[in-house]
């Protein structure tokens, strides 16, 4: 709740100036990052790493994360939002679904929430964040590669393994959150468990949200 309500701060935040082409009629809506942007970045930054070295503070923390993320995604979707009409929604539904779907997958116990599957993900996650780094290294001598064909295919491969990372890292979630459960975990611990499900969830529609824009640029 507390995410939504800063997502929807830092959408009402962000100005969108729309510029019109006399002669052609055509439109081109561009939006302004809402002052505080980078303030509620790295602000988010800061809490989380709190939250994951002292976890008990996760009910107060959390929500301050929660607060300030919200704010940076809201800001984020109203910018993908002007360029590609109708896409925060899909994304947002489409969010939903895999959760649903991760759910009943770890409900029925099809997928089980097991150390080789844990491995597999932070493995995954690890692959994942080497090669983010070699495409920024890349990036500076070659800038505009970033927005070639081939990187275009390249990153929606990747953006597909990332949504099937963050999917499986909700059956590991919900794992947890099980587990703690079952051993009589302290209550003031399902805050953190609870901040641990949110930040998957950002992840998730973070990485649907960047292949639907992938998608769109391709049409």
């Amino acid at each position: 709740a507390v995410l939504v309500a800063g997502g929807a701060w830092g959408w009402s935040s962000a100005t969108t100036p729309i510029g019109v082409d006399a002669t052609s009629g055509y439109a081109n809506a561009t939006v302004t990052i809402p002052g505080g942007f980078w303030l509620a970045s790295f602000g988010a930054l800061f809490l989380g790493i709190s939250v994951a070295v002292q976890p008990a503070r996760a009910a107060v923390l959390g929500a301050l994360y929660a607060l300030c993320e919200g704010f940076c995604l809201g800001a984020i979707s109203a910018m993908f939002d002007a360029q590609t009409d109708g896409i925060v929604g899909a994304a947002i539904l489409s969010t939903v679904c895999v959760f649903v779907v991760s759910l009943l997958l770890f409900m029925t116990r099809i997928v089980k929430p097991t150390q080789k599957l844990a491995f597999a993900v932070i493995a995954g996650m690890g692959g994942l964040a080497l090669l983010y780094f070699f495409v920024f290294i890349l990036s500076i001598f070659n800038w505009g590669w970033l927005y070639s064909d081939s990187f275009r295919s390249i990153g929606i491969v990747v953006t597909i393994v990332a949504i099937v990372l963050a999917a499986l890292s909700l059956v590991l979630d919900f794992g947890t959150i099980e587990a703690g459960v079952q051993a009589g975990a302290p209550k003031e611990f399902e805050w953190y468990l609870g901040f641990g499900l949110m930040v998957t969830l950002i992840w998730l529609y973070i990485s649907i949200l960047r292949l639907l824009a992938l998608l769109a640029r391709n049409r």
